[in-house]
């Protein structure tokens, strides 16, 4: 493979060499106004050569420097967007598609012009723009051998900053290509996180070929009158795949091992699996009364990070008895990757009377899982999905009653629950000389409800309502009634591979299904 060197020709004109996921800012005196329209190419070496037409900037905003390429014509277009998530569509993209031909550093940014110009080109910002939000956001790539790529954007009312920073080798065209195949993941990752409200979308970003790349992360920080108000943090490489949401409701995290292939169901399975699980979150919001926007977050980053791994394959045709005997006990597991998820809502002490009794909400779900033996002969298999859920919060004694709890006694009208419920779900399997032998599930709840009545401040009802329940289901039976054994017909189908891996793969759908629901009830 042909190494490509950094080109010197982009260094940064006014900008001091950054600290890392810092991008300064340009001084004023440094600024100029970007050149007329003109069509310029570029090609290095073998690559394909890139045609576009930069665009002069609008009135009132000034680019650090006369450039010719991709990205800084797109900053032109952009940087006077009326909204900050129109400011940065396209440049997260045109940053990584820049690695197609070049694999060196570069910097550009723009600034609006002090005064009226700068209110003009964002419409809605009024006088004392340092006080609206700035958005930042640092990519950060190692290569396979040992390169180390940071690309850096940040968006804020005064303009728009861009930098990539290539260290500790030179890129090779594999490394530049794999890097801006990752340009439409990087963009949609932008343009999510700085629309209103929110959105996540993280899974493509994780899509990378690890043979290349060995790991590829994203900060972003959204930062109001000089205070943090919300952090992600995106990491991804070939073992995991972890997501950390912090803003001023709570934490959210998610951690997905993505080591066990093994254990993953087909591409079905998975979808189901991850719509029960966010169904099961729901329902424990609702029980603890849990924020919604939150919550809604929790489930977005777990089922995005679910989606940022390959699932198993279909079972083949090709053998149908083999063929089943090694996927079955995947259709009696989950199908989705062993994972660590929580969500923990900021504490608030709602009642000014007894500031002892505090409003939470915390939810943790977990699977981890285990295997033993040889695959097709001996194959040992373990399995356990967990869940806590711990809250309180405040209720008026009656739905008709509006609760206003102040210091003074004669407000102190309500009810204050505290739940802390632990669930969980084991499934073991076992094989003997190639056949399925064993497959159990343990279901165990574990559920605590107390609520507590005051009547001006004096306690008057004190209930307690425990739960518990253990479980234990005989899979093998619905192993048996899913009929996975290959029928007349099927071994007929043989000679028609795509319609006999089409009803077996509908039979193992059945039996996972089946499983799923004996976990939830």
């Amino acid at each position: 493979m042909t190494s490509v060197a950094p080109t010197s020709a982009v260094t940064t004109i006014g900008l001091a060499p950054p600290a890392a996921g810092v991008i300064r800012a340009v001084p004023r005196e440094d600024v100029a106004v970007v050149p007329a329209s003109t069509t310029v190419t570029l090609g290095q070496g073998g690559s394909p050569a890139l045609t576009y037409t930069p665009q002069p900037a609008a009135a009132g905003v000034t680019l650090a420097r006369d450039a010719a390429d991709a990205v800084s014509a797109t900053i032109a277009n952009t940087v006077s967007a009326r909204t900050l998530a129109g400011r940065v569509e396209g440049v997260a993209a045109a940053l990584l598609d820049r690695f197609k031909t070049d694999g060196g550093n570069f910097s550009q940014s723009a600034a609006f012009a002090p005064g009226a110009a700068q209110v003009d080109a964002l419409g809605a910002l009024q006088a004392g723009a340092s006080s609206q939000p700035e958005d930042a956001y640092t990519l950060r790539i190692t290569t396979a051998s040992g390169v180390k790529v940071e690309v850096g954007l940040r968006s804020g009312p005064d303009g728009l900053e861009v930098q990539i920073d290539v260290a500790e080798g030179e890129l090779t065209e594999a490394e530049r290509n794999a890097i801006a195949g990752l340009s439409k993941a990087f963009q949609d990752a932008v343009d999510g996180l700085a629309s209103v409200p929110p959105r996540m979308a993280w899974s493509s970003l994780g899509k990378f070929d690890t043979a290349v790349l060995s790991s590829v992360s994203l900060q972003a920080t959204t930062t109001a009158q000089g205070v943090v108000s919300q952090s992600v943090e995106f990491v991804a490489d070939s073992t995991q795949r972890s997501l950390t949401v912090k803003n001023a409701e709570g934490v959210v995290k998610v951690d997905v091992d993505v080591s066990k292939s093994a254990l993953f169901g087909n591409a079905q399975q998975r979808a189901a699996a991850v719509g029960n699980y966010l169904q099961q979150f729901e329902a424990a919001r609702t029980r603890g009364r849990g924020d919604e926007a939150l919550m809604s977050i929790f489930k977005d980053a777990f089922a995005q990070l679910h989606q940022s791994y390959d699932a198993a394959a279909a079972p083949s045709s090709q053998a149908p008895r083999i063929a089943s005997a090694g996927y079955t006990y995947r259709s009696l597991l989950s199908g989705v990757a062993d994972f660590s998820a929580s969500v923990s809502q900021t504490m608030t002490a709602s009642n000014p009377y007894k500031t002892g009794e505090i409003d939470q909400f915390t939810y943790q779900v977990s699977q981890s899982s285990s295997v033993s033996g040889r695959p097709l002969f001996d194959l040992g298999v373990r399995q356990e999905q967990r869940a806590n859920l711990t809250a309180s919060f405040h209720t008026a004694l009656t739905p008709q009653q509006k609760l206003d709890l102040t210091q003074d006694k004669d407000s102190q009208y309500y009810r204050f629950h505290q739940i802390k419920d632990e669930v969980t779900s084991q499934t073991a399997i076992r094989y003997e000389q190639g056949l399925l032998a064993e497959a159990t599930l343990t279901h165990t709840r574990n559920l605590s409800t107390r609520v507590q009545a005051y009547v001006k401040g004096e306690l008057t009802e004190d209930t307690l309502t425990p739960v518990l329940e253990t479980r234990t289901r005989d899979l093998m039976s619905l192993v048996r009634s899913a009929d996975l054994e290959p029928t007349e017909l099927e071994r007929l189908q043989r000679r028609d591979p795509a319609a006999a891996d089409a009803m077996l793969l509908g039979k193992h759908l059945a039996l996972a299904s089946a499983v799923a629901r004996e976990r939830q009830d």
